[in-house]
């Protein structure tokens, strides 16, 4: 749960109406099919995880808690992405963000999926900031 102070602030900038969780399962499953099949960031997903159906759930929990509040994560995303910190480059980043905005323009109405755009963007930046900090030690 300590990792996920980073992310605090941005979770609290502006109310979200709560999304229904088979609506967030959804998004999170689309946007990360979409991953897998990207020619730029999928090889590296692909590569890292074994367990998509159990990451999935990781990926719902970490959405849920930094929207809302704890809701059962208590994972370490920090530590866990820094073993691929080569490959989470600012253009790797950029198109995460992209095929994310993609994703929940197309399975939000428009004033949510700005929301959770703007708190991928905070994520990408703080795992930016994260992987120099840990980098540097």
């Amino acid at each position: 749960m300590a990792d996920l102070r980073a992310f605090g602030a941005y979770a609290m900038q502006q109310p979200l109406p709560r999304i229904p969780d088979a609506t967030l399962k959804n998004l999170i499953a689309v946007f990360y099919t979409r991953v897998r099949k990207d020619p730029v960031i999928g090889p590296v997903f692909n590569d890292a995880i074994t367990d998509w159906e159990a990451h999935l759930e990781t990926l719902f929990l970490f959405w849920t808690s930094l929207l809302y509040g704890n809701t059962g994560y208590n994972g370490r995303p920090v530590p866990a992405h820094f073993k691929h910190r080569e490959h989470m480059t600012p253009a790797a980043f950029t198109r995460w963000l992209e095929l994310w905005a993609q994703t929940t323009d197309d399975l939000l109405p428009p004033e949510i999926a700005a929301l959770l755009q703007k708190r991928a963007a905070c994520i990408g930046t703080s795992f930016q900031r994260a992987m120099a900090f840990q980098g540097a030690r």
